[in-house]
């Protein structure tokens, strides 16, 4: 009997080490369906341990915060979803809807046209994308240089001409696209508020003035970090210190 149950708890341990991805998102699924939200949410983020990442994980991410009535996840998980698909439609209807639940709202401070149009223009597609039409401009760059330089007639020195300056100017824009995007993944400078409310201090400490507080699932800019303090920004262009705990990066 007693080996009969330790090859039962191998088999299980062994089952559940190298258990897929796949199985474990549709696991994820299955619990999601059974309207056990909290453990489909637990169940999720070990995959993210796992293997990574991806658009679809973050957005069932974000629908079981939600029916688990955790909003800042859930606006946080959608606003991770739409870093990496820009064109993930669901994921950013529901943001929408669950943002109506948002305690804080602010008026936003107005930027330069070019800022706003810059930001808009590189979330348009996400950083994949921009690097392999980067690549594919690169090549048709360096196929109008060959062209210019080894064409014996003019039309040819003249087509290989244009097509060099255009392909300069078009893989310099999506290389930088593609670069603005990597950065934003890899160093990123806006996050969540998470705890249910925070306070705001004008410096990173408890012994700080409290400036103002905010609610979960409002978005900050994040700023420097000290000693497990961080100084964040609001879209209405205040300031301070928050503790790190209190919010998540996305």
């Amino acid at each position: 009997m007693k080996k009969v149950l330790f090859i039962f708890l191998i088999s299980w341990g062994a089952a559940h080490l190298f258990a897929s991805p796949d199985s474990l998102f549709q696991a994820g699924n299955a619990l999601y369906q059974e309207g056990n939200y909290e453990e489909a949410f637990r169940t999720y983020s070990n995959i993210i341990q796992q293997e990574g990442h991806s658009s679809d994980l973050y957005y069932n991410m974000g629908n079981a915060a939600f029916r688990s009535n955790n909003i800042g996840y859930a606006i946080l998980y959608y606003e991770k979803a739409l870093k990496l698909d820009p064109g993930h439609a669901d994921a950013r209807n529901n943001l929408e809807f669950v943002s109506g639940y948002l305690v804080d709202t602010f008026d936003e401070v107005p930027e330069l046209f070019i800022r706003t149009w810059a930001r808009a223009w590189v979330n348009t597609l996400p950083e994949r994308t921009w690097s392999i039409l980067s690549i594919f401009l690169f090549v048709f760059m360096l196929s109008g240089l060959l062209v210019y330089i080894f064409s014996k007639r003019l039309a040819f020195k003249k087509a290989g001409f244009f097509s060099l300056l255009v392909g300069v100017s078009l893989f310099a824009l999506t290389f930088a696209s593609a670069l603005s995007r990597h950065r934003k993944v890899v160093h990123p400078d806006a996050g969540i508020i998470v705890s249910p409310s925070v306070i705001v201090r004008s410096s990173p400490s408890e012994s700080g003035t409290e400036l103002f507080l905010l609610h979960e699932g409002t978005r900050v800019k994040v700023n420097e970090e000290v000693a497990g303090w961080h100084n964040i920004r609001v879209i209405d262009g205040r300031e301070g210190w928050i503790v790190s705990n209190d919010f998540e990066s996305i």
